[in-house]
């Protein structure tokens, strides 16, 4: 165990200027949506109902999900993807009502309101986001008709053969809607925690194309780290900050941090690393578990492979044009809207610089991170692709 904080107090504290604790009609509807949750899935299914053949009449078309562990750039590849307007992801303002897209989507296009400006989420990450700005949501679905997800002690991963035919017509249901209150083509999906359900989303989705940002093991490691240092500070100060966390679906930094569960004998010894501080440990066992699993369903299924792009936020950073392009086609994105969008986004990607983790701690990432880095493409563990 490490007591060495990979990082500054300075990078932790980024950004408090303009955070706001949640606010308290969020707070309260948040615990009420969720304390109601299963009345929430009846209406769900009555919106479904009254929408009839409408409904029924909406294709369902190569769905993309984004997913890929946490401070790995998956927002700017949602945000990037979400500008088009074929693509329909769920945005900030529909949380928590997340259960009702075409009655909240309505809705909000009969009220007056205002138009906010950009603010800086709450990573503290430079990342300015509206109501309107693409959001991780669909969690509190799996949540509901997956009760255990979340849970360390419980295998997270879910196989093609694995069934709850509840959720399945639910959240087919559920994307349609959406596409139908937007009038979208396509259904955008980011959620990191659908790394390890891959296999089940295909067997739902056949012809889903799935992007998984990845970045180095040090740097994510040490992006992970110091995200949860920020939201136990924040949370210490403002309580509100970790149990909103929670009820959002999200368990991977906080005072209510969770290992996320693909071996149950890892899974321990992460939350035993987590217990005593480890915190480069912890996190780095939880890298190397979830990107070995990604590597081993890769080379064991090629189908799948086909259908996944592994994006090296490194290589997005030293050659945005290429790279985005790349996403573009495996997201097959139109070909007249593909250069266009491609002039749009590839001067907005920047890369940050890490302060240089400790000889010590380096040797714990390449300890954990080293043999699954290297499947991926890494040559190093801090960056270098082979």
């Amino acid at each position: 165990m490490h007591d060495v904080t990979p990082t500054s107090p300075a990078e932790v504290s980024r950004g408090d200027g303009e955070f706001r604790p949640p606010a308290l009609g969020l707070r309260l509807s948040s615990r009420l949506l969720h304390a109601t949750r299963g009345a929430c899935a009846w209406l769900a299914d009555r919106e479904s109902a009254l929408l009839g053949s409408a409904l029924a009449e909406v294709p369902l078309r190569e769905p993309i999900f984004i997913a890929g562990v946490a401070r790995s750039g998956s927002t700017l590849l949602l945000e990037a993807l979400a500008s088009l307007p074929s693509v329909a992801s769920a945005r900030y303002c529909d949380f928590p009502p997340v259960w009702f897209p075409y009655w909240w989507t309505r809705l909000r296009e009969q009220l007056p309101l205002p138009t906010p400006a950009p603010r800086m989420r709450a990573h503290g990450d430079g990342i300015k986001v509206t109501p309107l700005s693409p959001e991780a949501c669909d969690e509190l679905l799996w949540m509901h008709f997956f009760p255990q997800r979340h849970d360390p002690t419980v295998d997270q991963r879910l196989a093609a053969a694995d069934q709850q035919a509840r959720f399945d017509s639910f959240y087919a249901r559920h994307i349609r809607k959406l596409l139908l209150a937007r009038g979208a083509q396509r259904y955008l999906c980011k959620g990191n925690y659908n790394l390890l359900r891959l296999p089940y989303l295909r067997r739902l989705f056949p012809d889903a194309r799935f992007v998984v940002p990845i970045r180095s093991p040090a740097s994510q490691v040490q992006s992970l780290v110091r995200q949860h240092l920020r939201f136990s500070r924040l949370s210490a100060r403002w309580p509100s900050v970790g149990r909103q966390l929670a009820l959002s679906g999200h368990f991977e930094f906080g005072p209510q941090r969770r290992a996320e569960c693909a071996d149950v004998a890892e899974a321990v010894a992460i939350e035993a690393a987590f217990a005593v501080g480890d915190e480069v440990g912890g996190y780095g066992r939880q890298w190397a578990s979830s990107y070995g699993v990604l590597a081993s369903w890769l080379k064991a299924d090629p189908e799948l492979a086909h259908q996944v792009l592994l994006l090296p936020h490194e290589r997005l950073c030293a050659d945005p044009a290429a790279t985005l392009r790349q996403l573009g086609e495996h997201c097959r994105i139109e070909q007249g809207r593909l250069q266009d969008w491609l002039v749009s986004w590839q001067h907005r990607i920047q890369a940050r610089p890490e302060p240089a983790l400790e000889a010590l701690l380096l040797q714990t990432v390449e300890q954990h991170c080293g043999a699954v880095a290297r499947q991926l493409g890494y040559a190093s563990i801090t960056g270098a692709l082979a």
